[in-house]
């Protein structure tokens, strides 16, 4: 069976039909479709039964002949009016295309395209939907495209934190950092990854939260409650150039979340002392050095440790319990370790029992020894001697860095005498200060390993010996092999779980962003949330010149073109400040989130919300929608001064409704949805399209948006185009203009005026054209005696009128008093100053009401020759009425 293509030249009459062999993909029939445009595959569509499919999924669809019967039709459509590669050449091209796209998002997601052989829900009907939905269509084609913004984006801009007592996201290197355009509740992500580390008994956690540029800070809570009531430290700074940096925070660090139990030696059940290998490899009932490396040269490394069962033998408060730690250190790349001192932990405690290990570099360095009397880190030895008897291993002998003399260990009593060097220790902390001399700053790798526990009370520390004998605490004596003591009845489980490397450097050197420093103890920070508001110079009457927090879209979008946080500003002297300002005072509101959005894509969001788009050329400002009822078109156009004009009508579905998501302002800025039904729409809307807003923040103001987007796809469907001498065009995009061409309305003409008739009081009563033109002067029904006698019903009471295009623009309408018929010479009701008309001077004529086609400039793109094409669209005061 085959399958009918056809292809139409753009504005062409005569289609080209093919009849295509079944199980050829759309890719296929692109390449053996005859005349097709030679980049056709890249700015082509193709439609199956009218319905568009995306072009990356041209190569995986194979229509079928017939679906339910009826035959199914591939349709070729190329791009229309050429298009030049810059200016709004392609703003064009899509703008056109874009007719073609057909509402109907919501039936393919729910149901698929059958006729493709595409299932409802799956992936390649979701991919489908995506491109043939009217909010799509809207962005590309709408005088003011909705205010969305690109979702699941974040994900290439952040990164999960490590740290579970601080909740957010981190901002990654060269990060986009958000900025508040308006004002609202935001999470702000953490600018640098949280601190998380042990104070005494606590648990600390320090972090700081970023927003790029000045920002207004109020009403910051953890969670749901505000930051004042639950006892945090706080600290902020607005982001004004010349802010003093932070003091709550003032280093940085970068953690890895290990929580790893170190191994201790296995053992048999029945005397809790001797090895006990499941693989029957003695060295793997041995404990396990623990390995890990630090990040690029940081000033100090901390390792948490915890016992979380306590440290006791058989629930004894009074029996010192005594783990013994070794560590050893080496450069990465380089295979030479050296070992610090060995140390001990001692407990008799069955509460949860928490403490660090610090390993500091420095250039001057210098300790004063310590150590704790009873609980906590009680003994570090420099040298710790091999045992006697089988195996015997090698002694731990720590760097000579720590000392070469003197007692080889350090405790409480012996702080005096000891030659153990550059260590101090406490309940909760083991310090050891490694010049940089000796260890120079790099990336470092850390071996850590811990050995069997024993009772203090039988342990002397000036001879290493248990009970009179000294034992390898990392290995074993004998055979089958016995540990220093039973494990029976003992609690010694011991976790490493985090290594933290620090850097003592200001972690937000910048006082060009928002910050929130934070300091908790024993809580989670989690969903840290402000109301920001954007501080931004907004107009004071004279210039832009007072800083303000303000929701009016108008200074943002100046902001965004002009402002400080814009790599490449655009001089002051290019920003239209009337256009803004006018905009400005209809009081439209925007209050955004921007994260990660080019320049356009912010400038879209802010311009959207005030039913705007940005206008970026000569000049930048905005091309404004809004409702031009009483104002005249700055210029006219008619085949006396363009060319080429034509015009297409796409006549889409459009859905039954919007579903919008946006955060609503009165639930505490958490996402809402609401479906907008399409104006006019009758019953229950079951066609919905999906579509989020950003920048509205009420239901009212994303009603009004839904409702003027689906009414321009009824009131502005229909797109025209001309081409004029680029020197003979006054308009701008966004600019009321009137156009008249005899294939809008039979009874229109136009004219250059070659003379004129004055009155005694100068002024104007008649006009002499350089051409015939049709005018039509019928009275009214109620007028006429003998109606059988009226040649055509439609002419009755219609009159024509003129416009002419003055010296400063056109005018307003002039009623004629000619007779019905053709005539070179018009008079006009009323009497016009002379001053209104000149030699040479444009005239177009139509019905009255009808003299011209008013119309708004949606783009100029220039052409050759000094010419330009403009595509029009319809003015549509229908959309605020």
């Amino acid at each position: 069976m085959t399958i009918l293509a056809v292809y139409r030249e753009p504005f062409g009459i005569e289609p080209r039909v093919a009849y295509m062999p079944e199980g050829l993909t759309l890719a296929e029939m692109a390449r053996q479709m005859p005349s097709l445009p030679h980049d056709f595959a890249d700015r082509g569509t193709i439609c199956v039964n009218g319905r568009p499919v995306q072009r990356t999924a041209w190569r995986m669809i194979k229509p079928k002949p017939r679906h339910n019967g009826v035959p199914v039709e591939v349709t070729f459509h190329a791009t229309p009016m050429g298009g030049g590669d810059e200016g709004g050449g392609k703003q064009i091209l899509a703008l056109v295309a874009s007719i073609a796209l057909i509402a109907v998002t919501g039936g393919i997601a729910a149901n698929g395209i059958k006729a493709l052989g595409i299932k409802g829900g799956t992936f390649l009907a979701r991919a489908v939907a995506t491109g043939v939905g009217l909010v799509g269509s809207l962005a590309l084609s709408a005088l003011s495209s909705p205010p969305t913004a690109r979702q699941n984006e974040t994900a290439n801009r952040i990164v999960n934190e490590g740290a579970a007592s601080a909740e957010g996201n981190i901002l990654e290197a060269n990060g986009a950092i958000p900025r508040v355009v308006g004002e609202r509740k935001v999470f702000p992500p953490l600018a640098i990854e949280p601190l998380t580390y042990f104070d005494g008994r606590d648990e600390v956690v320090e972090a700081v939260f970023c927003l790029s540029g000045p920002h207004r800070l109020t009403d910051i809570r953890v969670g749901a409650a505000p930051i004042e009531d639950i006892g945090v430290e706080f600290e902020t700074r607005e982001g004004w150039p010349g802010d003093l940096p932070l003091t709550l925070v003032q280093r940085q660090s970068k953690t890895e979340s290990v929580q790893q139990e170190m191994v201790a030696h296995s053992v048999s059940d029945s005397d809790g002392r001797t090895i006990d290998s499941v693989t029957g490899a003695i060295e793997d009932a041995l404990p396990q050095p623990y390995v890990m490396v630090t990040r690029d040269d940081p000033d100090e490394q901390w390792l948490h440790i915890a016992f979380p069962q306590g440290l006791h033998d058989q629930g004894s408060t009074t029996v010192q319990i005594r783990v013994p730690i070794r560590i050893r250190i080496r450069l990465a790349g380089t295979t030479t370790w050296r070992n610090l001192p060995e140390l001990h932990f001692q407990g008799a405690s069955l509460r949860q029992l928490r403490a660090t290990i610090k390993l500091e570099w420095s250039d001057d360095p210098s300790v004063s020894p310590g150590a704790a009397s009873s609980e906590g880190f009680v003994e570090a030895r420099r040298n710790s001697p091999a045992q006697s008897a089988a195996p015997v291993n090698a002694a731990w002998n720590a760097d000579p860095w720590f000392g070469s003399s003197g007692d080889a260990w350090l405790a409480q009593g012996n702080l005096a005498t000891s030659g153990v060097l550059y260590t101090d220790m406490n309940r909760y902390t083991a310090r050891f200060v490694l010049g940089t001399s000796s260890f120079p700053r790099g990336r470092y790798e850390i071996e850590v390993m811990r050995g069997a526990a024993f009772t203090a009370s039988t342990y002397v520390s000036s001879t290493y010996a248990h009970s009179g004998t000294v034992w390898d605490l990392f290995g074993y004596q004998g055979s089958p092999g016995l540990i220093v003591r039973t494990r029976n009845g003992l609690s010694d489980s011991l976790y490493l779980l985090r290594s933290v490397s620090l850097w003592n450097q200001h972690p937000v050197p910048t006082d060009q962003l928002a910050l929130i420093a934070v300091r908790a103890r024993n809580r989670a920070l989690e969903s840290v949330s402000c109301i920001a508001g954007g501080w931004v110079r907004d107009w004071d009457g004279t210039g832009w010149n007072t800083w303000a927090v303000t929701d009016n879209p108008a200074p943002h979008l100046r902001d965004v073109f002009a402002g400080y946080l814009n790599a490449n500003p655009v001089p002051v002297d290019m920003i239209d400040d009337d256009t803004l300002v006018t905009w400005r005072a209809a009081g439209w509101h925007c209050n955004a989130l921007i994260e990660d959005q080019s320049v356009i894509e912010v400038a879209n969001i802010i311009a959207g919300c005030g039913y705007a788009r940005p206008y970026m050329s000569e000049i930048y400002g905005v091309a404004r929608d809004y409702d031009r009822s009483a104002e005249a078109p700055v210029q006219i156009f008619t085949p006396r001064n363009s060319s080429g004009f034509r015009w297409s009508k796409g006549f889409a579905k459009v859905p039954d409704g919007l579903r919008v998501s946006f955060r609503d302002a009165n639930q505490d800025y958490e996402t809402r949805q609401i479906v907008v039904p399409r104006p006019g729409f009758i019953g229950t809307p079951r066609v919905l399209e999906q579509v989020t807003y950003e920048g509205p923040v009420t239901e009212a103001e994303v009603t009004a948006r839904a409702t003027y987007d689906q009414q321009q796809s009824r009131y502005r469907s229909t797109f025209y185009s001309l081409d004029a001498p680029v020197e003979a065009i006054v308009a701008r995009r966004g600019d009321l203009v009137g156009v008249q061409h005899d294939m809008l309305s039979e009874y229109a003409g136009s004219a250059r005026i070659v003379n004129w008739t004055l009155n005694g009081s100068g002024q104007v009563t008649s006009i002499t054209l350089d051409c015939a033109v049709s005018i039509t002067n019928e009275p009214d029904l109620l007028a006429v005696t003998d109606v059988l006698a009226v040649p055509d019903m439609l002419l009755l009471g219609k009159r024509s009128g003129a416009v002419i295009r003055g010296p400063d623009g056109p005018s307003a309408v002039r009623v004629l008093t000619n007779a019905t018929g053709e005539h070179t010479t018009l008079t006009l009701a009323t009497p016009i100053p002379a001053a209104d008309v000149y030699d040479g001077a444009l005239v177009s004529i139509g019905i009255k009401g009808q003299e011209v086609l008013r119309l708004i400039v949606f783009a100029v793109d220039p052409r050759e020759d000094f010419t330009a094409s403009l595509t029009l669209v319809d003015e549509a005061p229908e959309l605020w009425a």
